[in-house]
């Protein structure tokens, strides 16, 4: 009589067993990787919105406006699915806000991430400060939401575990 040949259901388990164990591994890193490529997106279209906004301090002698895109000489792209001027592309809003007033030696721009249309699941910051000899001075931060575990991770993350200068 001629004997099967096959795989028994241990061998099988044990399979299943690694692919599993090797899966949970894989997936935080994804999500990570996946997360620092959005973050690295947002923080080049802040790094030219703030050349633009510099480039424009130095023409005008003042800030553009809150949220004045055509005042600046690059596109920012617009939100999807929206009517309003919301800035940022898919997966941030971006605002720009000069400090007390237009001419103030003060800039910020934001991109805020969220996870749904009202969850914040964390915020960077670019300040632009101009100082007294007219160079200017740029500080990076990466700040979680209310409650947002997932948030504080991904800055962690962006940020090489530093909160600012990055």
């Amino acid at each position: 009589m001629k004997q099967k040949r096959g795989f028994t259901l241990i061998e099988l388990l044990v399979v299943v067993l690694i692919i599993g164990i090797l899966a949970a591994v894989a997936l935080p890193q994804y999500t990570t990787a996946v997360e620092k490529a959005r973050a690295t997106e947002a923080l080049t279209l802040m790094n030219a919105i703030s050349e633009s906004a510099q480039r424009y301090k130095f023409q005008h002698d003042y800030w553009p406006e809150t949220n004045s895109w055509g005042k600046l000489d690059i596109d920012v792209p617009k939100v999807p699915g929206t009517t309003t001027n919301e800035r940022g592309g898919k997966n941030f809003k971006v605002t720009m806000t000069p400090g007390n007033s237009t001419t103030s030696g003060v800039f910020t721009i934001t991109a805020e991430r969220s996870v749904t249309k009202t969850a914040n699941k964390y915020t960077l910051t670019t300040t632009v400060t101009e100082e007294n000899d007219g160079t200017f001075t740029t500080v990076r931060s990466c700040t979680a939401g209310n409650n947002a575990q997932n948030g504080q991770l991904a800055c962690a993350a962006i940020s090489n575990g530093n909160s600012t200068d990055f």
